[in-house]
């Protein structure tokens, strides 16, 4: 399972709509939660350019209102495995929580079932042999260093997930910096730039 977290307009959206875009052109199903419902036909036409029409047909798109429904959801996901199913994106994994959380008489059980969701996804991802990509929203950090980001609920979503992706702006609006700092449960320290373009994510020159 791969976390991808950063500010807005970092480019996770997009990251996601192309890896559920070039996995569709490889014929394998790909299961898309849009909690944000910052899915868009424009958006996904625009990256799959001319192959919109047969990758659309093996993306399904779900669109849960609140973190009970994400929950339901989530935990049917099983029903909808198939042998050409490759990968599941959620985008994003904190927004109905963290509209949920403001409401929320009950911190613990709120956290409880965001852990369940994390671990169901991930024990998913593991025995089907299915790609598992989530995003999440962030926030600044309180302790040292001060100022930094961090995903929301930090401690249940580096606690599952083997790979994380931290997005980052730059200087130049278009260019994105993309720092792994873990890769299949080992921690790292490497960055690429990234050009964030109408069709999607290109390299970009340092």
């Amino acid at each position: 399972m791969t976390i991808l977290y950063g500010e807005a307009a970092t480019g996770k959206t997009t990251t996601v709509i192309q890896a559920a875009t070039l996995a569709a052109k490889l014929g394998l199903k790909v299961i898309y939660v849009d909690s944000d419902h910052s899915f868009t036909q424009q958006r996904f036409q625009q990256i799959a350019k001319t192959g919109a029409h047969d990758a659309s047909e093996l993306i399904m798109l779900f669109l849960p209102e609140t973190f009970a429904e994400q929950r339901a959801l989530v935990e049917t996901l099983e029903n909808y495995v198939t042998p050409t199913l490759g990968v599941v994106i959620v985008d994003s994994m904190s927004s109905l929580y963290r509209a949920a959380f403001s409401k929320s008489a009950s911190v613990f059980n709120l956290n409880r079932d965001l852990s369940r969701q994390l671990a169901y996804l991930g024990e998913l991802s593991a025995r089907s042999k299915v790609a598992c990509i989530i995003t999440s929203q962030v926030h600044a950090r309180l302790s040292p260093p001060l100022g930094d980001i961090e995903p929301v609920a930090r401690r249940a979503v580096f606690h599952f997930s083997r790979t994380i992706l931290k997005l980052r702006n730059t200087p130049k609006p278009h260019v994105k910096d993309f720092l792994l700092e873990r890769f299949d449960g080992s921690d790292v320290r490497s960055s690429c730039l990234v050009a964030l373009t109408e069709g999607g994510l290109e390299d970009a020159e340092s």
